[in-house]
């Protein structure tokens, strides 16, 4: 029987992959996970924007979380979800991604956070980093920690 050590915190993160790259959110910013997707195109919007998708009668605005982070766009198959968040995070928008993981609970010890006062060369690498909260290890996979509350800014904020 594993003893637990009562000053440790233990954090649930959603996973999901994007190319060969392992990411986390925090569970609690998460809603629900959407597996059909039927998207509605926004002329004009950022690159960035891949449109609006109606859950149920409520439209939520999707990020293509690939763009975001600097990989090549990809086409949505069979394995892409939507992560949709909750109001507490943004209003009513959702991040597409390659493929869903699992649930994973870590100690808030084995994560490495991110000093924000780190300066980076190149904007694009300042925005991603922005986005990154920490990372930890797991099962020989690294699992980079990204925060939801920061995916509209970051859009928002692109052109300044």
């Amino acid at each position: 029987m594993k003893e637990k050590n009562h000053n440790s915190k233990l954090r649930q993160f959603c996973t999901f992959q994007i190319s060969r790259h392992f990411y986390g959110v925090d569970i609690l910013d998460v809603k629900e996970i959407i597996d059909e997707i039927a998207l509605t195109k926004i002329h004009h919007a950022p690159e960035e924007v891949l449109g609006f998708i109606n859950i149920r009668g409520h439209v939520y605005l999707v990020i293509d979380l690939r763009v975001l982070l600097s990989f090549e766009k990809k086409d949505i198959d069979e394995s892409s979800r939507v992560l949709l968040f909750t109001p507490d995070v943004g209003e009513a928008f959702g991040i597409l991604v390659d493929n869903i993981g699992h649930m994973v609970e870590v100690d808030e010890k084995k994560i490495e956070f991110r000093n924000q006062d780190d300066n980076q060369s190149e904007s694009s690498d300042r925005r991603i980093n922005s986005l990154e909260i920490g990372a930890c290890k797991l099962d020989g996979r690294l699992l980079v920690i990204l925060d939801a509350r920061k995916f509209l800014g970051v859009i928002k904020n692109k052109d300044e």
